[in-house]
């Protein structure tokens, strides 16, 4: 082989060589951008919505995230329907045409008076790869059998209210009964602001009960203080 066909052979191999690496470098690339995009897809498929920590239908929201990217009205002509998935034959056997046609075609509070009923008859089977990535049980789904309300929500939000208002009265109940303390033998100012945690120590429990304590170095046993 002579020099100008040798210079010509290692010519073509080095172009052969850059070629597929070049190949190579745009193969990976192009898996590297489908791996990205396909882990932002499933995110963005199962992140919740940002949920009020009052909302009761909370779980309900992450299944929806995860089952329809929380689109409640998505209609993609593969059988399924709305933010739940309801297959047409299911929303149907549920009351669902008392609302609407179709899940699609139904609000989102009503899909989810829907699912209520769904989820106490099968549980949260029914949503199999979504229902338990989303935490959803019967408890915190709000599963019942009762007939589907006229107006959807109205129900679970009286509920959620009404619980939220018990809560706050035992908080309040809670709170007014250590706002008193009882003097012990032995006790001093000083000892029940240290106890007690008291901010502003032993000056602001005296301050607090001045009307009624004529020396602070001086308490009876049994005496009810207020507390600041």
């Amino acid at each position: 082989m002579n020099q100008r066909s040798d210079a010509s052979f290692r010519a073509a191999a080095e172009q052969t060589t850059d070629a597929a690496t070049t190949g190579r470098r745009s193969t990976l690339a192009a898996a590297a951008l489908i791996t990205t995009l396909g882990t932002a897809m499933v995110g963005a498929t199962i992140a919740a919505p940002a949920a009020d920590a009052s909302n009761p239908y909370r779980v309900w929201d992450r299944v929806s995230a995860c089952e329809s990217g929380h689109h409640w009205h998505i209609n993609t002509g593969n059988g399924f329907y709305g933010g739940l998935q309801f297959s047409a034959s299911t929303w149907r056997a549920y009351h669902g045409g008392k609302y609407a046609s179709r899940a699609d075609k139904a609000t989102r509070l009503e899909q989810i008076e829907v699912a209520r009923r769904v989820l106490a008859a099968q549980g949260p089977g029914a949503w199999p790869v979504c229902g338990p990535r989303a935490g959803l049980t019967r408890s915190s789904g709000h599963a019942t059998s009762a007939r589907l309300p006229r107006v959807a929500g109205r129900t679970l939000a009286h509920h959620a209210t009404k619980r939220a208002a018990v809560t706050s009265h035992h908080k309040a109940h809670h709170k007014a009964r250590h706002k008193t303390y009882r003097v012990r033998p032995g006790d001093t100012l000083s000892k029940i602001a240290r106890r007690l945690h008291i901010a502003g120590g032993w000056r602001a429990l005296y301050r607090a009960n001045h009307a009624h304590l004529s020396n602070p170095n001086v308490l009876r046993a049994g005496q009810l203080l207020q507390l600041p």
